[in-house]
């Protein structure tokens, strides 16, 4: 989450690219988790879904530690995150890293607009 949408775009493909570019080699032998095939599923529908679920680091992440980000603004995640608690969605991990910056980030900019 950045302050707009479009430099949010922009470090989550910059940060891909330097995960695409780790060269991480898998253990030939290697057998995703179900959870990690799923992840993988959800990335060959598309690198964006929903409008702003990037699906592309899960194909990336530490050798098979998948994940999606919700990219853009505040306004952005909050809308996602609206949309899909009234798909019945309950409950979400909001995580990022470096931590502590991010986790500012997120309570100074995002959950104001969840409470509101």
């Amino acid at each position: 989450m950045r302050d707009t949408t479009e430099q949010a775009w922009a470090d989550a493909e910059a940060r891909v690219g330097r995960m695409a570019g780790g060269g991480i080699s898998r253990d030939p032998n290697w057998r995703a988790a179900v959870g990690q095939r799923r992840l993988l599923d959800l990335a060959a529908r598309g690198e964006v879904l929903d409008g702003n679920l990037y699906t592309a680091p899960g194909r990336f992440g530490g050798g098979g530690a998948g994940s999606t980000w919700l990219v853009g603004s505040a306004e952005d995640v909050a809308t996602s995150l609206r949309n899909y608690q009234a798909l019945g969605i309950t409950h979400f991990v909001l995580s990022d890293t470096p931590y502590l910056p991010e986790i500012r980030r997120q309570g100074d900019r995002l959950l104001p607009l969840l409470r509101g």
